[in-house]
């Protein structure tokens, strides 16, 4: 019995001496971190840069993507368009909330106004002063970029914020990928002709929803609204995907609606 009990612990001392398994990291990326001087929030930035970045001195479009979760599909588009050649390399920058509370601090960050029954909500513009006077000229000195040519893709409420983007600071961005947007979000808040009229420099929209009938209302509406009032300067394009889900609706939007709005259908 004892030679028995010492070879089972020498078997157990083998299996935890084993070598630890490397991790899986992804090529050509790198990550930042940044904190929001009014807000003290603390960010995460992951990055996907071309392939032969370190290789050249050219500067780059940039590309920024709310919510760190699409990160490693980000990375894939990037690397994937090196044979498919549907969009031109860009500098993408994932702006992350990290894993604890990511819920809720994108609740405050991407809703314009506060709504009860929905705690922390109406930070928007807070986050985007951020982007604006902190988190793109961060980007601009440490990377190669183009200023001239900024998008921003969001999703769900992410996509909200970037409707709202659209609106608040339309020389900002100009290409917007917006998935599934909550834009019903206060009583469909952001249905405003005055701010949805004349757009210089141009700015190329895509919207998109599923055919899931939560959101799918309200964002028809709004394309509905850009029908009625032709904004000059905008080129926009509307897009339901059948058989998808409010989460599912990501996997065909991103790739497609990138290509679309660097003008590649």
């Amino acid at each position: 019995m004892a030679r028995l009990i010492w070879i089972l612990l020498a078997c157990c001392t083998c299996a935890h001496a084993q070598p630890s398994v490397p991790a899986v990291s992804i090529a050509n990326s790198e990550q930042r971190e940044i904190i929001a001087d009014r807000t003290g929030q603390r960010y995460e930035l992951l990055v996907s840069l071309p392939s032969d970045y370190s290789l050249t001195q050219q500067r780059y479009p940039v590309l920024f993507v709310l919510d760190g979760w699409h990160f490693p599909l980000m990375a894939f588009i990037q690397d994937n368009n090196r044979f498919s050649r549907r969009m031109p390399p860009l500098v993408i920058v994932n702006i992350s909330h990290g894993t604890r509370n990511a819920t809720s601090l994108r609740t405050h960050d991407f809703t314009p106004s506060q709504v009860a029954g929905v705690p922390g909500s109406g930070g928007a513009e807070d986050f985007l002063e951020f982007l604006e006077h902190q988190l793109i000229p961060f980007v601009d000195r440490n990377f190669r970029t183009d200023p001239t040519d900024r998008a921003l893709f969001g999703h769900s409420h992410g996509g909200l914020f970037a409707l709202y983007a659209l609106q608040q600071r339309p020389k900002l961005f100009q290409r917007i990928v917006a998935s599934s947007p909550t834009v019903g979000w206060d009583k469909r808040a952001l249905f405003q002709p005055s701010k949805l009229k004349n757009f210089d420099p141009p700015v190329r929209l895509d919207l998109s929803v599923e055919s899931e009938p939560r959101f799918r209302g309200d964002v028809v509406a709004f394309a509905a609204l850009l029908d009625e009032l032709k904004p000059s300067g905008l080129t926009y394009r509307m897009t339901i995907y059948e058989g998808e889900s409010h989460n599912s609706v990501r996997l065909p939007a991103i790739p497609s609606g990138l290509y679309w709005v660097y003008g590649h259908p």
